[in-house]
């Protein structure tokens, strides 16, 4: 009787689930039919929504954030869900009630997404007026000229009776860079809603122009729309806005109905300037033409003497001389820049004249109408007196005209091709490489550009473009080019066979609309070295094609249809790159056993799914990419063979072995690494094993379960900058205790958390998370659970924190604490948004006594805020911010924040003044109309006016990863 006690109590705890398990066991059938049900619900729903979502779209609305965000999530938990029914045929008799259990889980999983669709009142929102974007400009060359040409220009544009401004004048003569001051100057002012900067070529694509000035305004049209749709949807986007359109180096007339730009007159008060080299194309397209007028001698003399770093007065026996040369240069800023350049702090006298019998050499060989400034750029060019040098300079021009070459690709092909010594790893050849292109920069034979990604370019001025094809790389014993270029010419039929020489060293016909090639097709090519093909909807390429290509080192097939390469790539020898990335439908490659010579191998996002034969034998391989393909696993003993290999970037799948990730870490050579996990386990254990090893310099560890092609191109944006260190946690469980937590490297630079679970409250509470000392960028984004960021701060552990961003955590409440300020003396870029519940951004601690009003971020350059409805101060108790570094600040969908307590500096005389560096405010103008201001600065409101940039902000405003 005694025992009757204990055991009551143990069938009252066991009971339940016991029944619950015996439930599960018996209604398996049933809870199978119900996940059929459901997720047949769940993908019509989706379907639904996809359907409004194009349909409102057209009308020039925008996807809600939380729309986009459900759409995102969906396509990953009905994957999970359609995995748990393929599992479900497989399930044994003992399995039934675990794998009912998983399967009710995931019915609730679905329903919630069921029911959280249900809620969207809308699915989209207004597109918010886009001003425009503020373009890096260079000092006018010739001020007194150019301003007069910027003063008529502007006259123009805030007058009523001119609509059409033609800026005209030849290649180099500074049209570019008059107007890129013009555009920022119309960002300032209020009388345009969208000032839209378009660059155009010589080869006109309508498609792709009303496509560029929809991204202007923020906006997009479907793949499939034609020129037409897409004209009449780009006049419904534009018609009710005050806009100023800015087409860069016109070619031809472009009739604006056909574009589906609507006519500029005084009713809608809009304005079309263009800038171009024919005064025809000015008068055709009605435009009233400015003239941008030459440099006077005196303006070009003082503009060679800057450029060329010359103090006359040390050596005035220069003096004719150099007056020579600006005047070969003919009054030209293009020119004058480019011959002074490559002449930078010379001062011997034997060197200037030898210079300037060169120039008129070839001022003399070169007879052009249009442009006889190629003699004085060519100059330029021979004065770079290294052949190397000009060989890295002449592979810019396979690039399309106008088109923005990412730095680290120029690199790859210039080290590929051999063009740069290979002396010493690959970090001291990346480094060799960057210098040269500096020397190019610097003597103006380079520009360098931001693309849209935000990754750092360079391109080719038109001019010199031009000119690098018809007078340099024209050279040859038979008369016909050493290089045949027809990049971004809008081609659909693939270069006939006569065109094919067997001279040819480059050729280059990427950016094109060629799907096929003739089946007969086998160039006899055999010192070809370098053929770009990537960007053509290319389906199939002959099986002879590559027989007599036995010279070819870089074949760059990206982004095009092919499913299958031919066997004839083995006749290749000395391939050393072979570039498939984003040829999404490719799943076989040939035996690559005879291609030896191959240091680089990109197969990332394609349908490869196993290792191609013969890999093991690429001995001398540097560089291979295997991410996001159906390739999940790295057969063991394949690695080590690779011994020279630098750079990898692979995913480890469900099936991961041990031994692959093993061998991953021995990689003795390897400085480069980017690798995604499906599993915390494997993650852990590579991070723990690499502690015994040397650790890659550069590397992006991943942890994602599935194959999302899309992160490839943010990963490549992540290592544009500076952080060669790199975590990246996306829809992983992370746990707050010792035990099955996360391990991370310590001397990671950058951590990346996205759609993370778990019981972690604090970031700070992860065990391994206080051992980053280096870590210098963290961005968090939709944790659901998170209430703060940061705990238990010991001295000097976040020294190095140069970016916090925060975006779309619900229940996070304050950023920061006074107390942490004195630790985060490095931060640069502060980003928050989206987080309902933030209250303060820097709260003051309860045991803080310090009464000091001022908060100190001596390096903050950024401050943003978006979309937080409770935040109230963003700094406590009524603090002040000291941030004499601030550059920008940028605050929407903020309503009850009734302050902006910026310090302003006070002079001897008592007159304040804004923060040294800030230089724009962009804010809504009925926010900050209503802010309250302290007596003490009554005139703040005045002082910042000038620098306000009045906008409407959305989610859009908020990349993945937008580090400045």
């Amino acid at each position: 009787m005694d025992f009757a006690g204990p055991i009551f109590e143990t069938l009252k705890c066991i009971g339940p689930p016991l029944c619950k398990y015996v439930e599960y066991h018996r209604k398996f059938d049933e809870y199978k039919k119900n996940l059929k049900r459901v997720l047949d619900e769940l993908n019509n729903q989706k379907e639904e929504v996809e359907m409004r979502l194009r349909v409102e779209c057209r009308l020039g609305k925008s996807p809600k954030y939380e729309v986009k965000n459900w759409l995102e999530n969906i396509q990953m938990i009905i994957h999970d869900a359609e995995n748990i029914e393929s599992t479900i045929g497989k399930g044994k008799y003992f399995s039934r009630a675990r794998l009912a259990k998983l399967v009710d889980k995931k019915i609730q999983e679905l329903k919630e997404y069921h029911q959280k669709s249900s809620s969207f009142h809308s699915l989209v929102i207004d597109a918010p007026p886009a001003s425009g974007i503020i373009l890096p400009t260079t000092k006018l060359a010739g001020e007194t000229t150019a301003k007069k040409d910027m003063d008529e220009i502007w006259g123009y544009l805030m007058g009523n009776e001119i609509k059409k401004i033609g800026v005209c004048g030849m290649g180099g003569a500074g049209k570019t860079t008059i107007m890129t001051h013009v555009n920022n100057k119309l960002l300032k002012e209020t009388k345009f809603d969208n000032v839209i900067w378009v660059t155009l070529s010589q080869t006109m694509d309508l498609l792709k122009l009303q496509k560029e000035i929809a991204v202007a305004l923020k906006e997009n049209f479907q793949e499939t729309e034609d020129v037409k749709r897409r004209a009449g949807m780009l006049s419904e986007m534009l018609r009710r806005r005050r806009f100023t359109l800015i087409l860069d180096d016109v070619w031809e007339n472009i009739s604006l109905e056909e574009l589906g730009i609507p006519e500029p007159t005084e009713e809608n008060g809009c304005k079309l300037v263009i800038t171009t080299r024919s005064l025809d194309v000015c008068r055709v397209m009605g435009c009233k033409p400015v003239q941008v007028k030459l440099l006077s001698e005196k303006e070009a003399l003082e503009l060679f003497f800057e450029k060329a770093e010359l103090n006359i007065s040390k050596v005035p026996t220069l003096s004719e001389i150099v007056e020579l040369m600006a005047k070969q240069c003919a009054s030209l800023p293009l020119a004058i820049v480019a011959v002074a350049s490559s002449m930078k702090g010379e001062e011997d006298i034997h060197e200037w004249r030898n210079a300037l019998h060169e120039l008129f050499n070839d001022v003399r060989s070169i007879k052009v109408n249009e442009e006889n400034i190629f003699g004085r750029l060519k100059f330029s060019y021979d004065r770079l007196k290294d052949e190397m040098i000009q060989r890295c300079f002449l592979y810019c021009a396979l690039y399309p005209e106008d088109h923005d070459i990412p730095k680290n690709e120029l690199v790859d092909c210039w080290i590929a091709e051999g063009l740069v010594d290979e002396i010493g790893n690959l970090q001291a050849i990346e480094h060799r490489a960057r210098i040269i292109i500096n020397r190019l920069v610097n003597n103006y034979l380079l520009l360098e550009s931001i693309d849209n990604e935000g990754i750092s370019c360079v391109k080719l001025h038109d001019v010199v473009r031009d000119m690098t094809l018809k007078y340099i790389t024209n050279k040859s014993t038979n008369k016909s080019p050493r290089f045949m270029v027809k990049a971004g010419m809008k081609l659909e039929e693939f270069p006939s066979g006569k065109e094919w020489k067997e001279n040819l060293d480059k050729i280059s016909l990427m950016n094109n609309y060629v799907r096929e090639i003739p089946s007969s097709s086998s160039p006899n090519c055999q010192i070809l070295s370098t053929l770009f093909l990537q960007g053509n909807p290319l389906e199939s390429i002959p099986e002879s094609f590559f027989s007599h290509m036995h010279g070819l080192k870089i074949l760059n097939l990206s982004g095009t249809e092919i499913e299958n390469l031919p066997n004839s790539i083995s006749e290749c020898t000395n391939l050393t790159a072979l570039l498939l990335q984003k040829c999404r439908r490719l799943k076989r490659v040939p035996s690559l056993a005879r291609l030896g010579a191959l240091q680089k191998l990109d197969l990332g996002v394609t349908k490869i799914n196993e290792v191609p034969a013969g890999m093991e034998m690429l001995a001398n391989l540097t560089s291979l990419d295997l991410l996001f393909t159906g390739l999940h696993m790295i057969p063991g003993g394949i690695l080590p063979k690779l011994c020279r290999l630098q750079k990898l970037r692979v995913q480890w799948g469900l099936e991961t072995l041990t031994v692959a990730v093993e061998e991953a870490v021995r990689l003795k050579n390897l400085d480069c690494l980017v690798m995604q996990f499906w599993k915390l386990q494997d993650f852990n254990r590579y991070v723990k094993s690499s502690h015994s090893h040397r650790r890659p310099n550069d590397y992006c560890l991943i942890i994602n379960r599935g194959v999302n092609p899309y992160l490839l191109d943010d990963v490549n944006r992540r290592l544009q900058y500076n952080v060669k260190k790199v975590v990246i946690l996306i829809r992983c469980y992370i746990c707050g205790t010792e035990d099955d937590s996360i391990f991370l490297p310590k001397e990671v630079e950058c951590l990346f958390i996205r759609d993370c679970s778990g019981d972690v409250r604090n970031i700070s509470s992860i065990p391994t998370f206080n051992t980053l000392e280096r870590l210098e960028i963290l961005h968090v984004e939709d944790v659901d659970n998170l209430t703060g960021i940061f705990s238990n701060v010991s001295a000097g552990q976040y020294s190095h924190l140069k970016v916090v961003k925060v975006i779309k955590c619900p229940k996070l409440k304050k950023l920061l604490s006074s107390k942490l300020l004195s630790e985060l003396k490095n931060l640069e870029q502060i980003d928050v948004g989206q987080c309902k519940e933030m209250e303060e951004l820097i709260a003051v601690d309860d045991d803080d006594d310090n009464e000091e009003r001022s908060q100190f971020l001596p390096k903050l350059k950024r401050l943003s805020l978006i979309d937080l409805p409770k935040l109230k101060s963003i700094a406590s108790c009524n603090r002040v911010m000291v941030c004499d570094s601030l550059q920008e600040i940028v605050i929407w969908g903020c309503p009850q924040l009734k302050h902006l307590p910026i310090y302003f500096p006070i002079d001897e005389k008592g007159k304040s003044s804004p923060p040294p560096a800030l230089n724009k405010i962009t804010v809504e103008r009925k926010w900050w109309e209503a802010l309250e201001w302290d007596h003490l600065h009554s005139d703040a409101k005045r002082l910042l006016l000038p620098l306000c940039v009045f906008d409407n902000y959305s989610s859009r405003s908020f990349p993945l990863m937008n580090i400045r």
